[in-house]
């Protein structure tokens, strides 16, 4: 019973090492995979959304919005430093800030920074772009 114990404590404390060394990006995709095995079980799949799911594509459809996203994946930036780096001016910046936070990609505080839905849009964009090139 104790080596039970023992092993039991050494599993435990392998599990936090794994949790500590997990990328949210990561956490979320084992997240959305649970749920939707959970749902596959009920024998049902989730509804898509038509209207939302074009509206929201169609929002982030524009690389100066997809370059915002990598860069708030680096840290938080502020207005200006957006600016600066995408060197657009302050119209088309607020422009596709709002967007993105309309989107839930980006959520807006003292300074901008990306949302666990943003780091996952992220992820898929690399899933799509390491596929085959995309023909228009």
């Amino acid at each position: 019973m104790e080596d039970l114990k023992v092993q039991l404590e050494e599993l435990k404390k392998r599990l936090e090492v794994l949790e500590e060394n997990i990328d949210p990006v990561d956490e979320i995709m084992l997240s959305i995979k649970m749920r939707l095995r959970r749902k596959l079980e009920e024998g049902r799949l989730p509804e898509i959304d038509e209207e939302k799911a074009a509206k929201t594509l169609k929002a982030l459809a524009n690389p100066d919005r997809i370059r915002i996203l990598k860069m708030l994946s680096g840290k938080p930036m502020g207005f200006k430093e957006i600016k600066e780096a995408l060197g657009v001016e302050s119209p088309t910046v607020s422009h596709h800030l709002k967007l993105l936070v309309k989107t839930g990609m980006v959520k807006r505080g003292d300074r901008y920074e990306i949302s666990p839905d943003g780091r996952l849009f992220l992820r898929l964009l690399e899933i799509i772009t390491a596929l085959e090139e995309v023909e228009e």
